[in-house]
């Protein structure tokens, strides 16, 4: 039962919140040590970017991946984007915290991310028109 698309739907969907979790903490950590002598304040802008980035791309490409299933694509497919996507958000939170005007990291997240996208739109799309 765990190979079914829904479940690996489930725990696919469940990662990607831990990360969000995760983010979103690091947020709270960084207001926690804003204002104190010495900090830098632009580390807190990027750690809201980094949250704010992935709350502006995830959900939607997740609903997607969750309609796809509905319809009918196989486990290898639900794991294939959510795995790449999970990895893409992963590089790009880390790159848009460094200092670096754009870190490889942060490229290739958003590569990824928009690939993930891409590809599950026109799964989406296709589905339609075959229907």
């Amino acid at each position: 039962m765990a190979d079914s698309p829904i479940y690996v739907l489930a725990l696919w969907c469940g990662l990607h919140m831990l990360l969000m979790l995760g983010l979103a903490l690091n947020v709270t950590r960084h207001r926690f040590k804003s204002g104190t002598e010495g900090y830098d304040e632009r580390r807190l802008e990027r750690a809201i970017r980094a949250h704010g980035n992935n709350i502006e791309y995830v959900p939607m490409i997740l609903l997607g991946v969750a309609l796809l299933t509905f319809l009918g694509v196989s486990s290898v497919w639900v794991h294939s984007l959510c795995a790449v996507l999970f990895l893409a958000r992963c590089l790009h939170a880390h790159g848009i915290q460094k200092e670096a005007p754009l870190p490889a990291s942060r490229v290739a997240g958003n590569l990824g991310t928009w690939s993930v996208m891409l590809i599950t739109a026109l799964g989406l799309v296709y589905l339609f028109a075959v229907a």
